[in-house]
């Protein structure tokens, strides 16, 4: 039987307030961005060449919204999804499957 792990979705994620360096005209700037943002990262708001973290001045966890639509449509296939699958399946079918939920659910 194929199992699939469950994938873990983080909620969070760490912003850095950072100060750039262009790397052609020495400006510098502070700006929030993600922690895994590349050390040469966006373009300089000047000349637009690339720039390098120098250092981080603070860092910070915001919490990463869900989106409600995505819920919504989630929910709305899976209360269809089980009702058309259990109208497909066979009553021996059913029995089956839940004698095999349940004889996993014992083992554990």
């Amino acid at each position: 039987m194929l199992r699939v792990a469950p994938v873990s979705i983080k909620r969070e994620r760490t912003i850095v307030d950072a100060v750039r360096r262009c790397l052609v005209c020495d400006w510098e700037e502070t700006r929030s961005e993600t922690e895994e943002t590349d050390v040469l990262g966006p373009p300089c708001s000047r000349c637009r060449a690339p720039t390098e973290r120098v250092r981080v001045i603070a860092s910070r966890v915001e919490h990463v919204p869900r989106n409600p639509h995505a819920s919504a449509l989630g929910r709305l296939g899976a209360s269809r999804g089980g009702i058309a699958r259990a109208a497909a399946l066979s009553p021996k079918r059913r029995r089956d499957i839940a004698r095999a939920a349940a004889l996993a659910r014992w083992r554990r």
